[in-house]
């Protein structure tokens, strides 16, 4: 079944461009209310304080957001493997031809479009089986472009 691996990121970077963030925005809280300015200094916490909290809280957000997409993907198979065999084929072999990004939430919604009688399996969205331009008639609009010049040419002179 066709999946976009989730990416990882690294660890969380100390630098030099979010310590003068940090620094910016205590500032701008500082500023903002002049007369506790002093009240609100003392309140703030250090960068090395902040750097680290922000350093946990990137390990947690990592390790929730994985958790969260394994719990959308085991969601999404249990809904697919719901359906009959011959559906369930049918299904599969559209979440494999699809345009769509390989994510859970993806396979989520082509399966909520077919439960709600959206996506018809045997005509894609995504599949154009119309004639194309050999049935499109473009003589309307090549005639309303010649009259439309024809009127600015007598509106020049």
């Amino acid at each position: 079944m066709r999946f976009v691996k989730a990416t990882r990121h690294g660890p969380f970077e100390d630098t030099s461009r979010k310590r003068a963030a940090l620094a910016r925005k205590q500032r701008m809280e500082r500023e903002r209310l002049p007369l506790f300015a002093e009240v609100i200094a003392e309140q703030q916490p250090d960068a090395d304080t902040v750097m680290a909290k922000r350093a946990v809280q990137w390990d947690q957000w990592q390790q929730e957001h994985r958790d969260q997409r394994a719990q959308l993907w085991r969601r999404a198979r249990q809904r697919l493997f719901g359906y009959g065999n011959n559906i369930r084929l049918t299904l599969r072999r559209l979440w494999n031809t699809c345009p769509y990004p390989g994510t859970p939430v993806y396979l989520l919604d082509l399966l909520h479009s077919y439960d709600v009688g959206r996506l018809d399996p045997e005509n894609p969205p995504w599949i154009y089986r119309g004639p194309g331009w050999q049935g499109f008639d473009i003589t309307p609009i090549l005639e309303r472009a010649k009259a439309r010049q024809s009127a600015e040419r007598t509106r020049a002179v």
